[in-house]
């Protein structure tokens, strides 16, 4: 009895831990001004590859015609990881997102912005391009 008390604190005690780091990095500021920006975890052409690749037009959309560009707006983490994503132009909301489903697919971590050759909590903006597979 007195072994899964003390088990039960630990884990507690780990998750509690757990979740105030998560909280204190997500309420360190996020900046747009930086020495180093944020890099994604392969080049600019694999990514795009990678994005192409894995991209699949809506069906529902299919037909209608919208083409364009959605751009994905993200904090890239002190740690690498992404959060926050949203969208900062859109072209409708099955189509937004795909491109947010695309891009949380990007395999590996971030390198996160530096300033003074500090990591710190940046934006990203990534485009994503869509063309109607029916259009002619």
């Amino acid at each position: 009895m007195k072994v899964k008390a003390i088990f039960r604190l630990v884990v507690f005690s780990l998750a509690l831990n757990l979740s105030l780091g998560l909280f204190a990095q997500q309420n360190e500021p996020i900046h747009s001004s930086v020495d180093d920006y944020a890099l994604a975890p392969m080049d600019k052409q694999e990514v795009s590859n990678f994005i192409y690749a894995n991209l699949t037009y809506p069906q529902q959309e299919i037909g209608s015609g919208i083409e364009g560009k959605v751009i994905v707006k993200f904090v890239v983490e002190k740690d690498g990881t992404i959060s926050n994503m949203t969208i900062d132009q859109s072209l409708s909301t099955l189509i937004d997102q795909e491109a947010q489903r695309v891009i949380s697919l990007i395999p590996g971590k971030w390198t996160p912005a530096k300033i003074n050759g500090e990591s710190v909590r940046s934006y990203v903006k990534l485009p994503v391009l869509f063309s109607d597979p029916n259009k002619k």
